[in-house]
């Protein structure tokens, strides 16, 4: 009797010792992909500290360059397409240099809000286009291809990088950031 007892003993203390190893098993398993995930928020946090450095630095300069106008020091001049263009007068350079003083020309803000609203428009209009001239010169059909105005934004960029183009090329033709389609392109793969 007590030897059924004790092989009892034992084979219920080697069942408690596989339900141990296979919870510990599982155990390190979640851990595994705890660490896994803090590595991918770090560097997603990473990704999003440089654009956002990257944006305040652009920023800061914008700032800059408007704070270095003076309204006192602008002069409205027309120019050949009888829209009107400031000129500043740079002081600073001029009395360096010992030069005359030197002028540049600076644009109204609606101006250039028109300017922008126009380009936008016409690049628009270039990107439906570009499709069907793509596949044109290449000797298909653009009905074979997939019309990139139907495309998401993601599928665009990999498209577009698929191609060959670089990051700079595919931020101007989607009219992004540099930074937003190297992370999407970074977190695409």
């Amino acid at each position: 009797m007590a030897a059924v007892f004790i092989i009892l003993l034992i084979i219920s203390q080697l069942i408690c010792f596989f339900l141990i190893f296979i919870l510990n098993s599982k155990i390190s398993k979640y851990k595994d992909l705890e660490l896994r995930q803090d590595k991918l928020m770090d560097e997603i946090e990473n990704a999003i500290s440089v654009y956002l450095l990257e944006f305040k630095e652009e920023n800061d300069r914008f700032i800059k360059e408007l704070s270095n106008i003076k309204p006192s020091q602008q002069t409205v001049q027309p120019s050949k397409e009888s829209k009107p263009v400031l000129e500043v007068i740079n002081k600073n350079s001029s009395e360096k240099n010992g030069m005359d003083i030197e002028k540049i020309p600076v644009v109204p803000k609606t101006v250039a809000k028109n300017a922008y609203i126009k380009q936008k428009k016409n690049a628009t209009t270039e990107q439906e286009k570009m499709p069907e001239t793509a596949g044109n010169e290449n000797g298909q059909n653009p009905k074979g291809e997939m019309n990139q105005k139907e495309m998401s934004f993601k599928e665009k960029v990999i498209a577009l990088h698929q191609e060959g183009k670089s990051i700079e090329e595919i931020a101007k033709i989607t009219q992004k950031g540099k930074t937003e389609i190297e992370l999407l392109l970074k977190f695409q793969a």
